[in-house]
């Protein structure tokens, strides 16, 4: 049995498409005076937070003193502004993940100041979002999807 189907004839070898060469990409404008990128508006945010509840970064505890830190992260693709308190203290170690704009607490480490032992060791509270976390190396990879794009 022979099959045959109704193609049209082949034409002759098509000439190749012709490319235009490519306008180039419009000038933006410069933000006006004043005007803030995400960025930036993170980390006048968390500078204000900061120096409001910490001052000079130093407070006193039932443990003695506590030395408080903090470090901002704008995260494009969730458009959020991060803030992460780290409070120490001789035998404690805390640390907290906030979002800026909506005040929520995203995770929350505490556990000893100084690890001996990884198996002795264990924290008090490890939570990132509903993922908990049994050590301090757990509770930094967690908390990198958020300080980090």
């Amino acid at each position: 049995m022979l099959c045959a189907c109704d193609a049209p004839p082949r034409a002759e070898k098509l000439a190749p498409p012709v490319v235009k060469a490519n306008a180039p990409a419009p000038v933006l404008s410069k933000p006006a005076p004043g005007v803030l990128n995400p960025s930036e508006q993170c980390a006048k945010a968390s500078r204000a937070i900061f120096q409001r509840d910490w001052k000079d970064g130093t407070a006193s505890s039932a443990d003695g003193p506590m030395k408080a830190d903090y470090r901002h992260h704008y995260h494009a693709a969730r458009s959020t502004c991060f803030y992460l308190l780290t409070l120490a203290s001789t035998s404690t170690l805390r640390k907290m993940l906030f979002d800026v704009d909506g005040g929520e607490l995203y995770g929350e480490f505490h556990g000893p100041a100084i690890v001996e032992s990884p198996v002795l060791s264990k924290p008090k509270n490890c939570r990132v979002e509903s993922l908990y976390c049994a050590s301090g190396g757990e509770w930094e990879v967690l908390v990198r999807a958020y300080m980090e794009d």
